[in-house]
């Protein structure tokens, strides 16, 4: 069973109470009676009682003569029935569809009572694992409780709490400090619950502890400790004992290991080896962790071993085994470090043994990945990862290159067994968090790959190093594409929903496996014949629907070299990067040439592209000369002096920081009006899969576009949406009219402005648009890329463009400039890349984006998307037209406007045009290909007349 957090229930106040029984309404007594029927029935755990009594009771007279209000309060019992029944979409028809209009237009509600039926909606979308929903829902009730001055401020602060911890879960780091921070300073302005204080506090260490930012961590330790020091009798032992236990794990970190062992030495002393041994195993493996850092292998093995036999008695009580799994990964650790292979292997293999119930292993006793069922796929991971490791170390002591062949093929494992994660997580959000956490696997497989390359030069380990790199490129955004293609196949919805059903059934039984500590081995039958019914059917489904299994999963095969250098233009080279924790490595690819290039990935080159960001954002800082240049040498000399043929063109892939760089600014010698874009086109792109997408290509006629000024209140509106936070503000984009009509006047275009800049109007507009043209205000949200947004005309009600809006109305454009602020901008993943409004305009259906990497000057912006526009109706390649607007931007401006500030915002994210193309060129063809049929024709006349 799912154990849940309660909702908020609507309280009836005693005043209520009183009247009813004064008043003597006859529906006042109806109402009590049905209402205190249905609460029995909750307290009682009888939900099913209340779903089907409202049935009959909606039907009854009296309940019909009941006013809004209380009507609205026996439909919110009935969707907390659903929801304690784990139906949640039947809870939010409750709330959503039911409730909320009915209290809409009645003045009896009072609109905290609403907010909180609005905040049970989120709750409920939340647990349906619609997290886009479910934030739009606690977002609107937050905000309605913080404007209500009588709302009292304990409940606000267990609101943000509340949300606080959501947001952790979303890996929104950001938010989830903001809200812990707010829920910790409304309980310290209280000042009477040091209790809650002191919780909030150990989720804000636990928050910066996940995100590895244990300087903050020590910071709120500091402060967690200094409130039991002023109230040693209010903070319960066990969860002061957590906080210690937080600590010791934080200074271990931090390598302050004398701190580590007082923390957890303290811990210790608060708890009791029986009742707590959940909490005391950790404290003694924290101990030995702390050795083992201390390179003290006995007093290490001695620590790690007492936490062996701990779990081993707790599983004999009736726990998980699961728990032993992570005491042999640290003995196995451990066993590398002393350099004992063999009890590493041991150890291993007895984890091997737990992890994977049902499955088979190959000779050097790995788990065959395709027959295998894991109990849980990221700690497989970790356990293959440790092979490797004992095969890297046998290499090291026998200069075998055998065994680093074997810790290469290690790797493919650890990348099969994350496809098959890949594949199983239902949103892209979860794919995008678990390939954050995996990415490091991918960085050593090139590490080995390329070793391999360099002893034996077979051209093997080179395309290895290659797969591994360009394996990573935007993986979730291929999938979502090769998903949306592939339902234009002809699978059917039936088919769809029961590879879902199937897929939900399995990951359900998996949950229960690791969660409940009775039944082990019925669940683990539940689970492995949920396993294979899926397969079952999957493969099913492929002999009889092989196009759509080919299509949504073509995503996970990464591209041949050949296959890449067949469709290149001779004058394009494409570099591949990938950021790994302490070397940069670029695959370099032209039409008859591939080679890597590696530079250390080190302090300096890190502090040279933050500081070469910055100075390209602000117009008062000075380019650095030498930072530009020790960028354009790391980064791109070596490789660009090794290419062969007449390059005239980049197409830079980034991975890491470097999205942040606008490559084209960086300075090629030490004159620092010297740039890289006035010796090449410059390009980007998330992934070499994606240059050459199939589409049919039309000439670009079809041009619409949108600008807005804005009402005088976007800005409270966007803070009332949780769109802003603190003083920030948008200023009025002055420019926009004049933008959006020189470009409708070179196409001929549809133009909408301000009013008629709405986003319905956008939605119905921009399907069949070749041109979108957007100079408007767009937000970028590093934290949480679904709240990245493009800003239309506030004076609808509806005005923001999510990245949802675009994945459910598809576009078919070729081009979409996005000439809003911060458009190329947003979270950064490893591998994938930027999350923000570009690539969500290419999940929606376009096939180029040009957009911006930091807010720029209206005048130039102006200038330079006219100039670009022109040159793409002459038929220019979209690359070749902006990279010739930004030269004649330069070449016309007054040296203080040279700035990269001015004209390096704009970049191009898209496709491969290896000819020219475009209206210009179109007509140009078609006048060519005329006259000459002109001219065949009259020959051919003027020879019969002869």
């Amino acid at each position: 069973m799912i154990l849940k957090p309660p909702v908020i229930l609507i309280i009836f106040s005693s005043v209520f109470f009183v009247n009813a029984q004064t008043n003597n309404d006859p529906r006042d007594s109806f109402f009590e009676k049905q209402y205190s029927s249905i609460n029995r029935n909750i307290t009682n755990g009888l939900y099913k009682k209340n779903t089907e009594l409202i049935e009959m009771l909606t039907l009854d007279p009296e309940y019909q003569q009941l006013d809004c209000y209380y009507q609205g309060k026996i439909l919110h019992k009935i969707g907390v029935s659903y929801y304690l029944l784990n139906q949640e979409a039947n809870a939010i028809t409750y709330f959503k569809e039911k409730l909320l209009p009915l209290w809409e237009n009645c003045p009896q509600v009072p609109a905290t009572e609403r907010a909180n039926t609005i905040y049970n909606t989120g709750v409920c979308y939340q647990y349906l694992n619609d997290l886009s929903s479910a934030k739009k829902y606690l977002d609107q009730a937050l905000y309605i409780f913080e404007n209500d001055s009588l709302y009292p401020s304990q409940k606000l602060a267990k609101k943000y709490h509340g949300v606080g911890k959501f947001y952790k879960d979303l890996n929104d780091i950001f938010r989830a400090e903001l809200y812990y921070k707010n829920s910790l300073n409304l309980y310290k302005k209280l000042g009477d619950n040091k209790v809650k204080e002191f919780e909030v506090i150990n989720n804000l260490i636990a928050l910066h502890m996940e995100f590895k930012e244990f300087e903050k961590s020590k910071k709120y330790i500091e402060e967690a400790l200094v409130i039991h020091d002023s109230f040693p009798d209010v903070i319960p032992e066990l969860t002061l004992a957590w906080v210690y236990l937080n600590a010791g794990t934080t200074y271990l970190e931090l390598k302050d290991f004398n701190s580590a062992k007082t923390m957890v030495k303290a811990a210790i002393n608060l708890l009791d080896k029986d009742q707590d041994a959940f909490y005391y195993a950790i404290a003694l493996e924290l101990l030995g962790m702390i050795h083992l850092e201390q390179r003290e292998f006995d007093v290490s093995e001695e620590y790690l071993n007492k936490v062996l036999e701990l779990r081993k008695e707790s599983v004999l009580k009736g726990n998980p085994k699961q728990s032993i799994v992570y005491s042999y990964e640290n003995l196995c650790e451990l066993m590398i470090d002393k350099k004992d292979t063999i009890r590493a292997q041991q150890y291993l293999s007895k984890a091997f043994e737990i992890l994977i119930p049902v499955g088979h292993f190959d000779k050097d006793n790995l788990p065959i990945i395709n027959s295998s069922k894991a109990l849980d796929d990221e700690h497989l991971i970790r356990l293959i990862e440790i092979k490797a490791k004992i095969f890297k170390q046998q290499y090291q002591v026998s200069n075998d290159i055998s065994f680093l062949k074997k810790a290469l093929n290690v790797q493919h494992k650890i990348d099969s067994v994350i496809n098959r994660s890949l594949v199983s997580f239902q949103f892209g959000q979860s794919k995008l968090d678990f390939l954050n956490l995996k990415f490091e696997h991918y960085g050593k497989a090139i590490e080995d790959a390329l070793e391999l390359y360099q002893i034996t030069k077979d051209g093997f380990y080179l395309d290895e190093a290659y797969y591994f790199s360009s394996k990573t490129k935007a993986i979730v955004l291929q999938y979502e594409l090769s998903q949306t293609d592939a339902f234009q196949s002809n699978v059917s919805e039936e088919v769809l929903q029961k590879e879902k059903s199937l897929r939900e059934k399995m990951n359900m039984h998996q949950a229960s496996l690791l969660e409940t500590t009775n039944k082990q081995d019925s669940l683990l039958k539940a689970y492995t014949k949920a396993q294979y019914e899926l397969d079952a059917f999957l493969s099913e489904i492929e002999e009889k629907e092989p196009n759509y299994f080919k299509e949504k999963y073509a995503y996970i095969r990464a591209p041949r070299i050949k296959e890449i250098q067949k469709n290149l233009p001779e004058d394009m080279v494409v570099v591949e990067y990938f950021v790994s924790k302490n070397i940069l490595y670029s695959f370099w690819l032209t039409q008859d040439s591939f080679f890597p290039v590696t530079t250390p990935y080190d302090p300096e080159l890190k502090d040279a592209i933050k500081n070469f960001s910055e100075q390209c954002h602000d117009p008062s800082r000075e380019i650095s000369t030498s930072l530009s240049k020790m960028l354009y040498d790391k980064c791109l000399r070596r490789g660009l002096n090794k290419v062969t043929g007449d390059i005239k063109r980049i197409c830079i892939i980034p991975d890491g920081q470097l999205h942040k760089i606008s490559f084209e600014a960086l300075s090629t010698t030490n004159d620092t009006q010297k740039y890289l874009i006035e010796d090449y086109v410059i390009s980007y792109s998330y992934s070499v899969s994606l240059l050459f997408r199939e589409h049919q290509k039309r000439q670009l006629q079809r041009y619409v576009g949108f600008g807005s000024t804005y009402s005088t209140a976007l800005n409270q509106k966007l803070k009332a949406r949780k769109r802003f936070f603190g003083a920030e503000n948008l200023a009025q984009l002055t420019l926009s009219q004049e933008e959006i009509n020189r470009g409708a006047a070179i196409f001929d275009g549809k133009v909408f402005i301000d009013k008629q800049a709405s986003l319905p109007s956008f939605l119905s507009e921009s399907k069949d648009a070749d041109i979108i043209h957007l100079s408007l205000h767009g937000l970028v949200d590093t934290n949480d890329p679904e709240r990245s947004c493009i800003i239309f005309d506030d004076h609808t009600e509806e005005f923001i463009l999510s990245p949802q809006d675009l994945y459910s109305n598809r576009l078919q454009a070729d081009l979409v400039l996005l000439s809003a602020c911060h458009s190329a901008n947003g979270k950064i993943y490893h591998g994938e890349g930027v999350q923000g409004m570009s690539k969500s305009f290419l999940l929606g259906g376009a096939h180029n984006i040009t957009s911006s990497l930091w807010n720029a000057s209206e005048a130039s912006s102006l200038a330079i998307t006219t100039a670009f526009l022109e040159n793409v109706h002459e038929g220019k390649p979209i690359d070749r037209a902006l990279h010739q607007s930004k030269l004649d931007y330069l070449s016309a401006s007054e040296p203080n406007k040279r700035h990269p500030y001015y004209w390096a915002n704009f970049i191009l994210v898209g496709e491969v045009e290896p000819s020219e193309t475009g209206s210009g060129s179109y007509v140009l063809w078609i006048s060519i290909l005329g006259a000459l049929f002109l001219l065949i024709f009259t020959f051919r006349f003027s020879k019969k007349r002869l």
